[in-house]
């Protein structure tokens, strides 16, 4: 376009009555994607934390087997402890191979647990 086809009414009648700027609606889509995959991954995680169940209650005996079995077949143990936040929210079992024992303490992955607090553990 040449000065000489410059038509100033033309322009302020289109942007007056043809063009609608949407302003930073137009910039939220470079966003949106990034946000909503972050907000799906937030909720999936929070919804996983609190879908989270005990496993089944065992008796001292069968915990103490089965922790004899992961030490001498070298297996690794899920260890689900008897806790639960004032919130409802139950942890995540520790999952791992057992490194010791010693005394009423067992050692996975570098955390020591009391054999009291274990609600249940199985071999994975």
């Amino acid at each position: 376009m040449t000065k000489s086809e410059y038509d100033p009414n033309l322009v302020n009648q289109f942007l007056k009555h043809d063009y609608h700027d949407r302003g930073m609606m137009k910039w939220q889509g470079f966003f949106l994607s990034d946000h909503t995959s972050n907000i799906s991954k937030t909720a999936k995680q929070e919804k996983e934390m609190y879908d989270q169940q005990h496993g089944p209650l065992m008796e001292t005996e069968e915990v103490v087997e089965t922790i004899n079995q992961a030490i001498v077949k070298n297996r690794r143990v899920q260890v689900d402890l008897a806790e639960q936040t004032i919130d409802g929210i139950i942890p995540k079992p520790i999952s791992g191979l057992i490194q010791g024992w010693f005394g009423q303490q067992l050692f996975v992955n570098d955390k020591a647990i009391n054999i009291e607090e274990i609600r249940s553990i199985k071999l994975i």
